[in-house]
Formats: C-alpha cells, sequence, structure tokens
C-alpha cells in the first residue's frame, strides 16, 4: 500500500515540475513574441503621424532582433500598421516526460496608433 501511495506522489511531482517548465517556456515565449511585435510597430513618427504605414522591412528587422536576442526561433508578418510575431520555445524538462511537447510557441500582435491611446504607465 505504502509503495503504490510513493509511487503515486512521485509520477504527480514529475508531472507537476514538467508542466510548470512547460507553462515557463511558454511564458517567455509569448513575452518575446509580445517584445518583438512592439519593436516591429514602433516606426517613424513622422510618417505615422501622418497617416503613413509602417516600413515592413524595418518592421520585420526589428523583430527579428528581438527574436534572435533571446535565442528562440519565429515568424514575423507585417499587414498596413499591424504586426505579428509567432515565437517557437523548446522546453528543457528536468526529467523527460512522455506527452509534454518538445517546443511550445507564443504570439502577441502589436498595432501602430498616433497619439497616446492610454493613460502613461499603466
Amino acid at each position: 500500500m505504502t509503495t503504490i501511495l510513493v509511487v503515486f506522489l512521485m509520477f504527480g511531482a514529475w508531472s507537476l515540475v514538467s508542466a510548470t517548465q512547460q507553462w515557463s517556456a511558454r511564458r517567455d515565449a509569448h513575452a518575446v513574441a509580445a517584445a518583438a511585435a512592439r519593436a516591429g510597430a514602433q516606426g517613424d513618427a513622422t510618417a505615422l503621424r501622418s497617416g503613413g504605414v509602417i516600413d515592413e522591412a524595418a518592421a520585420v528587422e526589428r523583430a527579428e532582433a528581438i527574436i534572435a536576442a533571446s535565442g528562440y526561433s519565429g515568424d514575423v508578418a507585417v499587414d498596413g500598421e499591424t504586426v505579428t510575431v509567432t515565437v517557437s520555445a523548446g522546453v528543457g524538462y528536468a526529467f523527460p516526460a512522455p506527452g509534454f511537447p518538445e517546443s511550445v510557441s507564443g504570439s502577441a500582435t502589436a498595432v501602430a496608433q498616433r497619439g497616446v491611446t492610454g493613460e502613461e504607465g499603466g
């Protein structure tokens, strides 16, 4: 009886550790995607004020620089004033876990807007 209980407790702890590592990798991937999307959406202020769209090549370059600095891989798409970034991150499990994915992804979208659209600092 005690042996069975110990085995189930160890299995539960193993699953909990693996799930935590997966969640952490997904959170990091999403954070990098959000930072890259914001960097890509930052365009030339003068051009944006006059109603211009984002320079697609420059937006992709800025977003890819953020992704490269993180050490992850990802894709960048620019559509007018919208920059969408998807980042893939590998999960380094402490204990190899069958059924848990080897990599996770996070995505984010940023839209270039003129002026301040919310409260500063919040």
